[in-house]
């Protein structure tokens, strides 16, 4: 399991590096370069997250269990708030209807401030990951994300949809936070009472990172030397 969970780590890495990659072969693709440097924040924070792991492994390092260091929930709790603010930033630059665009911005701030809120007047901050944060950030990004969708149907990126790097971002990131999204509700509830559950979630948390940054390292790497088709070679193609 700690073997697999090095492998995640990796794949955040190379998936970070591979993002970076594609920015500099296309520095003109703002959003992909804010999106790689997200997922190079990802890769140091995953990697700061296994300190727990690595107390509980080290006899020598047993003194820190009383310390916060043997939790991440400090850790992890404002990360989400950045994960899904990230996210939904990426995909409504995506997306052309200003007037969604707005919409979207401003349901960004209030749910900052209510995840923020959330982290401070609760005692979630230090003992469990933020259900609030993880449901409304889910449920706000997946729409985003669909409202994407409906946006290339109704336009010309239908035509190029296989050399749209938003798209291929779109669809691990849909599926990861489909998947995830239940988990994370009822982790809290079954953590000390059904062991079985917390294998099948760690399991499955553990498959869908591996899926997404898998995916998205493939996506990079393949677009990145590819160039979008002008309108005249779209033309002449029919």
């Amino acid at each position: 399991m700690h073997d697999i969970r090095f492998l995640v780590l990796l794949l955040e890495g190379f998936a970070a590096i591979s993002g970076l990659y594609y920015y500099q072969k296309k520095p003109t693709d703002k959003a992909v370069g804010f999106f790689s440097y997200f997922l190079l924040l990802t890769f140091f924070v995953e990697s700061i997250g296994l300190f727990p792991a690595a107390i509980y492994w080290n006899e020598e390092l047993h003194h820190l269990k009383e310390t916060f260091l043997y939790t991440n929930y400090w850790l992890y709790n404002p990360y989400l708030i950045i994960s899904f603010v990230v996210y939904i930033l990426y995909f409504t630059w995506n997306i052309s209807n200003k007037k969604i665009r707005q919409i979207i911005h401003s349901g960004l701030i209030f749910y900052t401030i209510i995840c923020i809120g959330n982290l401070i007047f609760s005692d979630v901050f230090f003992q469990s990951n933020s259900v609030v944060t993880y449901l409304l950030g889910s449920f706000f990004l997946l729409g985003v994300i669909f409202y994407y969708y409906y946006e290339i149907l109704l336009s010309s990126k239908i035509l190029n949809i296989k050399r749209e790097i938003s798209f291929y971002i779109s669809f691990p990131a849909l599926l990861f936070f489909l998947t995830t999204t239940p988990i994370f509700i009822y982790y809290k509830y079954f953590t000390s009472k059904s062991p079985e559950f917390v294998e099948l979630s760690s399991m499955v948390l553990i498959t869908m990172n591996i899926f997404m940054y898998g995916a998205y390292s493939i996506a990079f790497l393949s677009l990145a030397n590819k160039r979008k088709p002008t309108f005249k070679n779209i033309k002449n193609a029919f």
